[in-house]
């Protein structure tokens, strides 16, 4: 075993053989060899600084365990007061990093305890295995929505994947992924003090219908592009919730409403009992408009005024893209507005499960009655 001697005696020995006493009578006097004196010659002699290179090294050292202890502390995320699991998954995840011995000493963790936990711990649990398959299923989905979905519609997007989960599991997964889906803003309404007339409301909150072309449904919106405002109208299928057809123009008259419905008309050659329901603006109410609709042999229905739940469909349609797009985006151009526009419809038409259709989309909607009416 390596004798140790005390620094005491080491300096002794230095200050002797500085004061001219032979490196033999002293390695006689106390016992050492003659390496192991210019040995400590080195080490504690001093420079001219007056600093000993032993007590230089010993710095350097204590130097670099804080700068290590201080790096575990910015990349571990937790400390020595953290739960006990935390700190030994901290140790897990960093021990490629930083040496075991260092990141128990920083987070104040027995090694004993950590090595029990290391090589003792269960296996993992169904739980967690379950998990990992549907982390990856839950952000691939969350991404094809560009951060539209919840847990509610996340959760039927697996469902038609084969797998089932609860919301509040989908919401705690979601969380550990770092998702979430944009939430709806505040909204100012302004009030119309424009004099009504008596209009007709056919569809009389009569939102089921048995067959696609038996209701549609239109309203108008605007969103903030560049400096200036556009705006969108929108035609609504009431039995699949599709939106069949839109426009879009920085006016916001006959021929913005006229434009959509001659899409739409052309788009699915309704029959002559379709109903056409919208709110009462003078753009729907227009002698021009009116006359159209009448050549077509389509039946017009009104909300009431100030009744904006008449015309529910084409309101949560309009929800939905400005909590999903327009409130997240800012539009510098019409050409960037009108691409956002398009598409959303395909994402809402084709992709989007909606509560109504019992969490499927509008075209599986209409792809179903269409299959069940065949031959």
């Amino acid at each position: 075993m390596t004798k140790r001697y005390p620094d005491s005696l080491k300096q002794i020995v230095i200050d002797q053989y500085k004061e001219g006493l032979t490196a033999k009578s002293i390695c006689a006097k106390y016992g050492i060899a003659r390496s192991t004196l210019f040995l400590w010659k080195r080490q504690y002699a001093a420079d001219e600084t007056g600093q000993m290179p032993r007590e230089r090294y010993l710095l350097e050292q204590e130097l670099e365990r804080f700068r290590t202890e201080n790096m575990i502390f910015k990349t571990c995320g937790c400390s020595p007061v953290s739960p006990l699991a935390e700190r030994l998954s901290a140790i897990d995840t960093h021990q490629e990093k930083f040496s075991i011995h260092a990141l128990c000493r920083v987070l104040q963790v027995n090694r004993s305890t950590y090595y029990h936990h290391a090589f003792r711990s269960p296996n993992k649990t169904q739980l967690q295995i379950e998990d990992e398959v549907l982390k990856p299923l839950i952000a691939e989905i969350f991404s094809k929505s560009k951060g539209r979905f919840g847990a509610r519609k996340i959760r039927s997007k697996l469902m038609g994947l084969g797998y089932t989960a609860s919301e509040r599991r989908i919401l705690r997964l979601m969380k550990e992924l770092g998702l979430s889906s944009a939430g709806p803003k505040p909204r100012l309404n302004s009030a119309n003090d424009r004099q009504y007339q008596y209009y007709p409301n056919k569809l009389k909150r009569n939102f089921l219908t048995d067959a696609p072309n038996m209701v549609w449904v239109s309203d108008i919106t605007y969103a903030k592009v560049g400096m200036d405002f556009l705006y969108l109208c929108v035609v609504i299928d009431l039995y699949s919730r599709k939106v069949v057809s839109y426009s879009i123009s920085e006016y916001i008259d006959t021929a913005l409403v006229t434009q959509a419905f001659l899409d739409a008309f052309h788009t699915r050659n309704p029959s002559t009992s379709l109903v056409f329901h919208s709110d009462q603006g003078t753009q729907y109410t227009s002698f021009e408009f009116c006359n159209l609709l009448k050549q077509h042999k389509i039946t017009q229905s009104f909300s009431a005024p100030g009744s904006p739940h008449d015309n529910a469909v084409a309101e949560s349609f309009f929800a939905s893209i400005k909590k999903e797009d327009f409130r997240r985006n800012y539009y510098k151009t019409e050409e960037e507005f009108r691409t956002a526009v398009a598409e959303y419809v395909e994402f809402y038409n084709d992709y989007r499960p909606h509560q109504r259709l019992g969490f499927l989309t509008p075209n599986q909607v209409e792809k179903e009655f269409y299959n069940s009416t065949a031959g």
